[in-house]
């Protein structure tokens, strides 16, 4: 789901804003989970709102606009590879506030990981990577939010059920992303050219957004927040295998780099 998540926001771009895809990805978002949150509001932990505002602009909404503008000047390639380092800000800040312990095999496995996404990257890019772009560090700056959103999440609502932590957590910013995107010139760019980039976004939320928190929230309550933040480094696996279905080549180094990536899952995971 997340490894698609560049290529659509990139053929949306002509049609919408970053801003706009950003918004209207959230909102689809909670949408989503709008019938349940209306049928099961009796049971939501009102002192645990902090945590959900938190982990709702932290780990989706101020994301989502980032993503999209650094997708304006930024290749998806070097999105990919930079949104790789996610587990590393995860150790990082698990380590700095979250009175994380850090164990060697962890920190080789995360080394290991971001070096076979790059190793990958660069088999897939005809002109190789550059870093010379301040958007990239948009890029940086999420993952650095998705740091503190996966050890926020992990610490203080990891007993509630993951859909309903999902729900929680998107319900209030996709208010925001709502009043966000109308305020906009959203509705006058509706035409009939735009309505693929439409669905496209919606689908972006509902699915790459929507479902996937709870499928990520899940992973997280059973495993350890690196572990489960360790899903960055299939990002550039599953790109790679969407282009080999849409007839790109497949190399040597591509099984090379993907080895490297499953290797150093396996280590952070290991006990």
């Amino acid at each position: 789901m997340w490894g698609s998540s560049f290529l659509i926001m990139k053929k949306a771009l002509p049609t919408f804003t970053p801003v706009q895809i950003g918004a209207l990805r959230i909102m689809s978002a909670g949408l989503v989970f709008l019938p349940l949150i209306i049928s099961r509001r009796k049971e939501y932990p009102k002192e645990k709102t902090r945590y959900f505002v938190a982990s709702g602009f932290l780990g989706y909404l101020l994301p989502a606009f980032l993503f999209a503008l650094a997708g304006t000047k930024v290749n998806s390639s070097l999105i990919g590879t930079l949104n790789s380092a996610t587990p590393l800000f995860v150790l990082i800040v698990g380590a700095l506030f979250f009175q994380q312990i850090i164990r060697r095999s962890q920190v080789f496995g995360l080394i290991l990981g971001f070096v076979g996404s790059i190793i990958l990257i660069l088999s897939v890019s005809k002109d190789g990577l550059s870093f010379n772009n301040p958007y990239a560090l948009l890029v940086i700056l999420s993952a650095l939010m998705y740091g503190f959103n996966v050890n926020i999440t992990g610490k203080y609502l990891s007993t509630i059920n993951p859909v309903l932590l999902s729900a929680w957590t998107l319900c209030g910013v996709a208010v925001l992303a709502g009043i966000t995107l109308f305020s906009t010139d959203f509705l006058s760019r509706i035409n009939t050219h735009a309505i693929n980039p439409l669905f496209l976004v919606i689908l972006l939320g509902a699915i790459n957004s929507g479902v996937a928190a709870i499928i990520f929230n899940y992973i997280l309550q059973i495993a350890s927040p690196v572990f489960a933040s360790s899903v960055t480094y299939l990002i550039p696996v599953v790109a790679t295998m969407m282009g080999f279905l849409d007839g790109e080549p497949i190399s040597l180094n591509h099984y090379f780099g993907m080895s490297i990536i499953l290797v150093g899952v396996y280590l952070i995971n290991k006990k």
